[in-house]
């Protein structure tokens, strides 16, 4: 298959791109140009744009459907093309952070009754607030019902197919239609170096162009089936690692990252004051500052005393970050989530990604460590939850 298709002048299986924003919206700038494709009379969406394809094709509107942890590259994606950012519909996660497919596809045949057309659903492999992985086979098999492009985002998590331990977790991802990678995350180039994957030789062709100029014996158009023209030379920089690090190299990075996200959730859950939010799946975690004394005051107290209590740990967890980071010792970042402990509301936690093979087991500890002194002078603390002690 690669013989055949890699060095091909007509086709393309990829492309490089400055990121995984701009591998997101080709992947699905091509997923529209082949549903709206030309037919009898209509030229394709390519020439005569989305209304006429729409009206060709007797379709009321199009939508995309994505996990709610979907990445906000997304919007942008929807947006340019015309599809709407109201029609990139989030489905719920479960407790696990993973999209729940039974309710994608109750929300696919809603939109079909309604004349809707779901162009495309995303698979996430790698979320980026948790790191977990959609049921990639389950959503292959949903595309397949609904007929519509399968297209994984898995700019963070993509590498770990490089672990042969690991790479079990994105079972499913090779049925996708195309896959987005970000070689700037796990593969531990610079920033800029995404890339789009497509398994169908031929699907470029829908949004093939070529410059007249650039026409003529051996050469090859670069920006024919790409959004970007001139594009920087990150290709060298993910050969020259795939070179020095090898595969072997990767996968001992991939498998050590994980193996410490689990060391690290296996300190924060034995410390009766902190609490683990998510289970790191690849090797991210989520997780909170909450003392013993909190936590048994939110399981006695009434409904309205409760969602004080939560918005003063929402507002503790952020200023406890913000004084940690300002302190110059140690960096942990900061995301929202709505997990289920807390009623689905709206939740600041700590957010921890573990790539760095410099990181060892005493920094981890000293880091909660630091966060458990932070605690004792955070004026937020003492305003707003000293008195649930």
């Amino acid at each position: 298959f690669y013989s055949k298709w890699m060095h091909s002048a007509k086709t393309s299986l990829g492309a490089f791109c400055s990121g995984g924003t701009v591998a997101n919206i080709t992947a699905l700038w091509i997923a529209r140009n082949r549903l709206l494709k030309a037919d009898g009379n209509f030229k394709g969406i390519a020439a005569q744009g989305l209304v006429a394809g729409m009206l060709h094709y007797g379709y009321k509107g199009l939508a995309v459907l994505i996990s709610e942890r979907g990445h906000y590259s997304l919007g942008k994606s929807v947006d340019l093309l015309g599809i709407g950012r109201e029609n990139l519909i989030g489905i719920k996660t479960s407790a696990d952070n993973k999209v729940d497919v039974d309710a994608m596809r109750e929300k696919a045949l809603e939109l079909e009754a309604q004349g809707i057309k779901v162009m495309a659903i995303i698979g996430v492999a790698g979320t980026t607030e948790t790191g977990n992985i959609d049921p990639l086979e389950d959503m292959a098999n949903l595309a397949q019902e609904i007929n519509c492009h399968f297209h994984v985002d898995a700019a963070w998590g993509g590498a770990t197919l490089l672990s042969n331990t690991h790479r079990h977790l994105l079972k499913g991802i090779e049925h996708a239609d195309s896959i987005t990678i970000d070689a700037h995350k796990q593969m531990y180039v610079p920033m800029g170096a995404g890339l789009v994957l497509f398994k169908d030789p031929a699907a470029t062709d829908a949004i093939e162009h070529h410059a007249e100029y650039i026409l003529r014996k051996g050469s090859k158009d670069l920006g024919s089936h790409t959004l970007e023209g001139s594009r920087p030379g990150m290709a060298m920089l993910v050969h020259a690692c795939l070179r020095v690090i090898g595969r072997k190299g990767y996968e001992m990075l991939i498998d050590r990252s994980i193996k410490k996200a689990r060391y690290f959730a296996g300190l924060i859950k034995a410390d009766e004051d902190f609490e683990l939010i998510s289970e790191p799946e690849l090797c991210l975690l989520t997780y909170r500052y909450v003392p013993k004394q909190i936590k048994n005051a939110i399981a006695q107290a009434d409904a309205q005393t409760r969602l004080d209590i939560f918005a003063a740990l929402n507002r503790f967890t952020a200023s406890m970050q913000k004084r940690q980071r300002e302190s110059g010792r140690s960096f942990v970042s900061r995301t929202r989530l709505t997990p289920v402990q807390y009623d689905n509301q709206p939740t600041v936690v700590f957010r921890v990604v573990l790539a760095n093979p410099l990181t060892s087991g005493a920094i981890l500890k000293e880091i909660l460590e630091e966060q458990k002194e932070l605690a004792q002078t955070d004026p937020v603390f003492k305003k707003y939850l000293r008195k649930y002690m």
